[in-house]
Parts: structure tokens; C-alpha cells; sequence
């Protein structure tokens, strides 16, 4: 191969990298639009929730002993991709579920496998004529341990109807041991949501 050959097949491969990495550098740092820390303790509702390592965790510390919470955050955001980890250990009889609740006060939770479903089937709320209506939950149930990644505005598209002019208003977390026989040691971490 002629020296002219080489040269052009060398700036074509150095061009061709370039550009790779400076896809995957915007791609990596200007998609996040949210990421919880699990810092704050002051979304947490029960005994036995606890935030560490940027996770939170329930666990009620001997296998005799039941108890559940949730953790809430308020927030105003476009319905973009979600994703997070959930992982449990020693799993009988348990709650884990991520809901996210949306500004038309609709209401998606997504339910980890072998979990039981959660106990709220919707929101009441007032409409502007000041009537009282009921917004029932949508619930996606049996997805696995491990990392997860849902598309928002698809799966609102899908169960609750067209995704305009709708936005993320809070996001909950529910953990729970409802077993005297099994630890059920919960947790949730890496939550993060995406632009679109």
C-alpha cells in the first residue's frame, strides 16, 4: 500500500474516532436531567427506610420484624426516559415499586417481580369546575431485579393516552416486608431521569 494510501486511511480512522467520542461525550453528560442521591431524608415516610451509599434501603433487621415506607419527591420535569437499579435479597412477601405521577394527575407505578402490587388505585383531585373526579393508576408489574430503564412518555402514551403537554411532578419509591420469615432487604439506587 502507497504511503498516500496510508495517510488518508489514518485521518479517516482518526476523523471517524473523533467524532465517536464526542458522541458519546454530549450523548453521556447532556442527557441527565435529574439523578437522586437518596441524600435528603425529608421525602422518607416510615421506621425503617434509610438513605446510604446513595441508595435507599429498607430493612427491618431480623426476619420477625415487618414494616414498609416510601420515599417522595416533588419535581417539574418533561417525561423523558427513566431509569434505576432495584435489588432485593432474601425476597418473600414483599412491596417494591417505583411511581411516577404526572401533572394531569395520571399515574404510572412499575412494580419489581414477585413484589405484591401497591395499595392505591388512583388520585382523587378537583377539576376546574371544582367537581370531584377520580384518576385511576396505571400498573406495570413483574419487571426484575436489577438495573431498569422505561421510556416515560412511551409508557404514558401507551396506558394513559397521547404524552402532550404533561410533565413529572413527583416521583415515589415504596418498599416493603410484609414476611416474619424472610429479611426482605430492599433497595433502590442509581434513579435517574433523561431528556427526550
Amino acid at each position: 500500500m502507497s504511503p498516500g494510501k496510508k495517510t488518508v486511511l489514518i485521518f479517516i480512522f482518526l476523523l471517524f474516532a473523533v467524532m465517536a467520542l464526542l458522541y458519546f461525550q454530549t450523548a453521556s453528560t447532556e442527557k441527565i436531567i435529574y439523578e437522586e442521591t437518596f441524600e435528603d431524608i425529608s421525602g422518607i415516610g416510615g421506621d425503617f427506610l434509610r438513605c446510604e451509599n446513595s441508595a435507599l434501603y429498607l430493612d427491618t433487621q431480623d426476619s420477625a420484624q415487618t414494616g414498609e415506607g416510601v420515599w417522595n419527591k416533588n419535581l417539574s420535569l418533561h417525561p423523558g426516559k427513566i431509569s434505576w437499579r432495584w435489588n432485593g435479597q432474601d425476597t418473600d412477601n414483599f412491596s417494591l415499586w417505583l411511581k411516577v405521577s404526572f401533572s394531569d394527575h395520571k399515574s404510572i407505578y412499575y412494580v419489581a417481580a414477585g413484589s405484591r402490587n401497591p395499595q392505591s388505585e388512583g388520585e382523587f383531585y378537583r377539576d376546574e369546575e371544582n367537581r370531584r373526579r377520580f384518576s385511576p393508576s396505571t400498573i406495570i408489574s413483574g419487571i426484575p431485579m436489577g438495573p431498569v430503564e422505561r421510556d416515560l412518555a412511551a409508557d404514558y402514551t401507551r396506558y394513559c393516552g397521547p404524552a402532550e403537554n404533561i410533565r413529572v411532578v413527583k416521583v415515589s419509591a415504596g418498599l416493603g416486608d410484609n414476611s416474619t420469615e424472610h429479611m426482605n432487604l430492599l433497595s433502590i439506587s442509581g434513579l435517574k431521569v433523561y431528556s427526550q
